[in-house]
């Protein structure tokens, strides 16, 4: 009841205010309750989700430490911590209280693409382009621990057995390596490259692929099957949920190249390589010049390494199409969960709740597709490109960037406070305010304002008003200056780094002053005919053009009379119009009411058959005084003249016929109108086909016009010929003249 008096008490009053104003009586109402709407202002520490809710961030911080350009790959242990691997250069870290990344261990790799760890505390890193994998025991002590016959070992995974499986490219195999080191081909795939690899708690292996776009389910057995084939070219990242739903995120479109490896570097050979944990800090590999690397067991299939391979498809450039977040179930059925028009999909995270997280590069972004499916964004940062992601037990995400390479951290807890900052309402004229309403859930230990401000340029700038004091309760009135344009700003703020509160709609009334409406088109035209007035003439000599006889298509007079009158006007405050015809004499004073109207475009038929033939005046006048009091209404017109109305036949004078020569007889005459310029003269003679005659002056375009008549070779007897004359109104004139050929 509060709010429903707070809401009357501003309307009246709002009303109140403008009855000394300029200003129109209908009252508009800008409302943003929408995600489409919201995502149209700037947001600082706030997230928004598809549910069109405004929220606390929770605390975003950067760890310090890393140096690399990219972050490709992070991964926990089991005692929880987290790892970092980095490309240019290659090198692992240790991320310390969440906080600060010490570099362990410089590869002499290019890249760190991928890391996993074992049960028994193992590190594994798996690098590019040369496909060497390196352990790193919990001891802090690590290893070549083999070196595939591929250059990009692009994710890994490690089953209950701790057999560790390497998704690799360009080649597209799995290998599946023991835990002695000894690889084996697991699945020789058609694809070009196998992007991501996990398993499930059975040992059942996923792996997404590039071209093709394929989810493959391997048994533990070995034996593939094609899970989904998406629509998209790249699945280039996979997470697997509790109930053994596999989500894939798509990264389809133009992409970035990864170097590849020199020929002049030499092969690399497994060795020791000097402790990683002791006094926190990061050692060269020193390996000797030989070392035979361990034999594989048997492959399925060996392939040669690509000499001179392109790039994979791992990074940037500009999505040519959507890409998606599919949840697909163990049947393959399966759901657009995320769809990014402007983004790569380039890694996923479930948290202990089952709410997923997804990074993406391009425009880089955080996500998190919660549970009762609403999606929010999480964060913006500045890198452009959010590389992967990774949700420990602590429910902390971590995630990487590339193009400065950062670790950054996002807690559980919100922020303390974060804005948003609506776009700009233009309300297209100078405007006055009302009342500012929103709809909110505040928790205890938290707060929601709104202020506003307002100006008369587009942009905000110096010349606006500063911002409002804050409102603090629905419904209050806007302060802030008359003005053409506004904006509004909502602060949320909480004590309690468990709570935030919930910004779900805003909407703010608005009066613009009175504008005059706008008349955009305003013509009379005849009344156009069901049939052509002009059928098909067949010529029959150079002076005059025959058709069968009658006058088909020839409206009825009554038709001839009526003119179409047609409009479109506008109104900037969009209020409704009045739209009144008028018309009068040439000669006359007084206008006389047509027709009137409310709708904007339109037409109407006038009737002119009972007025005298003359020149008239058309003037349409259009008012806003429905929606507005007289003193503040206004009115727009146009007049068109001259009209000219015709009803009365043409008259045909000094019709006269002669004979000529060879049984040809000669006709002429004049038409003549008052009004209208004659058109056409036609003859028939003894009703037969209709000839058209042309002017003595050679051009029907004077209201007077002669002809001559010169008939074809007629036999002896008596002969009628009729003559039509056409105005431009369509009137007909009619005479007939008697002769006999001897």
């Amino acid at each position: 009841m509060k709010g429903l008096a707070l809401r009357y008490i501003c309307t009246v009053f709002f009303l109140m205010l403008f009855t000394s104003f300029a200003f129109g009586t209908t009252t508009n109402t800008w409302t943003q309750s929408a995600e489409s709407d919201f995502s149209k202002g700037r947001v600082q520490d706030v997230s928004i989700n598809n549910k069109g809710e405004i929220r606390l961030s929770p605390i975003i911080e950067a760890v310090a430490g890393i140096k690399g350009a990219f972050v490709w790959s992070i991964t926990a242990d089991l005692q929880n911590r987290v790892f970092a691997g980095t490309g240019d250069p290659g090198a692992v870290y240790l991320i310390k209280d969440g906080s600060e990344a010490v570099e362990l261990f410089k590869s002499p790799e290019l890249y760190i693409q991928s890391l996993a760890a074992d049960k028994s505390g193992n590190l594994y890193a798996g690098t590019a382009p040369r496909g060497v994998i390196y352990k790193i025991n919990n001891h802090g002590e690590a290893t070549v621990f083999c070196s595939l016959p591929a250059p990009y070992i692009w994710d890994m995974s490690v089953d209950s057995n701790s057999n560790l499986f390497a998704a690799t490219g360009n080649d597209g195999m799995l290998f599946k390596i023991s835990p002695d080191g000894i690889p084996a081909v697991f699945f020789d795939s058609p694809e070009t490259n196998l992007l991501d690899v996990l398993h499930d708690r059975y040992d059942n292996v996923y792996v997404g692929t590039e071209p093709n776009g394929l989810v493959y389910k391997i048994t533990p057995s070995g034996q593939p099957q094609v899970l989904y084939d998406a629509s998209e070219g790249e699945i280039h990242c996979l997470s697997i949920d509790s109930a053994g739903n596999i989500y894939a995120g798509t990264a389809s479109g133009a992409q970035a190249q990864v170097p590849v490896a020199q020929p002049s570097q030499p092969p690399v050979q497994a060795g020791a390589i000097t402790s990683l944990f002791k006094e926190e800090k990061s050692w060269d590999l020193n390996l000797p010049e030989e070392y035979p690397m361990a034999q594989p067991a048997p492959p399925q299939k060996q392939k040669p390494v690509s000499k001179g391979i392109e790039a994979p498809t791992k990074t940037t450039g500009l999505p040519t199409a959507p890409n998606y977040v599919y949840k697909i179930s163990q049947e393959g059925l399966a759901q657009k969960k995320l769809e990014t028009s402007q983004a790569f999909i380039l890694g996923m995270s479930l948290d202990a709740q089952e709410n997923l997280y997804v990074v993406t590069g391009n425009t880089s972004g955080v996500y998190k597709i919660s549970g009762d499916e609403s999606t929010s964004s999480l964060a913006r940062v500045e890198e452009v490109q959010a590389l992967c992601c990774l949700n420990t037990g602590n429910n902390e995400l971590y995630f990487g960037t590339g193009n400065m390479g950062k670790v950054y951290k996002i807690s559980p807890s919100f922020m303390k406070e974060g804005s948003f900052i609506s776009n700009v309402l233009d309300t297209t004229a100078p405007s006055n305010w009302g009342c500012i309403y929103w709809t909110s859930i505040q928790p205890e230990d938290t707060e929601l304002t709104l202020s506003t401000r307002s100006g008369n340029g587009e942009k905000p700038d110096a010349a606006w008003s500063g911002w409002s004091a804050p409102y603090t309760i629905t419904g209050e009135r806007i302060t802030s200056p008359p003005a053409r344009f506004i904006q509004y700003k909502a602060i949320l703020q909480t004590k309690n780094g468990n709570s935030t509160p919930v910004l779900n709609e805003v909407s703010l009334s608005y009066l613009p002053k009175n504008q005059p409406p706008r008349i955009i088109s305003f013509v009379v035209e005849k009344e156009l005919s069901p049939v052509s007035q002009k059928p098909p003439e067949t010529k029959t000599d150079g002076k005059v053009e025959s058709r069968p006889q009658g006058t088909a298509g020839q409206k009825p007079h009554h038709q001839i009379a009526q003119k179409s009158i047609q409009w479109e006007a506008e109104d900037p405050n969009n209020d409704t119009l009045q739209l009144t015809l008028y018309y009068r004499g040439v000669e006359e004073k007084m206008w006389k009411v047509i027709d009137k109207d409310t709708q904007k475009k339109g037409a109407f038929t006038w009737d002119t058959l009972r007025l005298p033939d003359g020149e008239y005046q058309v003037r349409l006048i259009v008012s806003d005084d429905p929606d507005n009091p007289p003193e503040t209404a206004f009115s727009a017109e146009k007049t068109i003249e001259p009209v000219v109305i015709d009803n009365t036949r043409p008259g045909i004078t000094s019709l006269n016929a002669v004979a000529g020569t060879g049984g040809r007889y000669v006709i002429s005459g004049t038409a003549k109108d008052d009004y209208s310029k004659i058109g056409k003269v036609q003859y028939t003679i003894d009703g037969q086909e209709w000839v058209s005659a042309y002017p003595v002056d050679g051009v029907f375009d004077s209201l007077e016009e002669s002809f001559q008549i010169t008939t074809k070779s007629l036999l002896s007897g008596s002969y009628t010929l009729i003559v039509n004359a056409f105005d431009s109104e369509g009137n007909i004139g009619i005479e007939k003249v008697l002769f006999e050929v001897q």
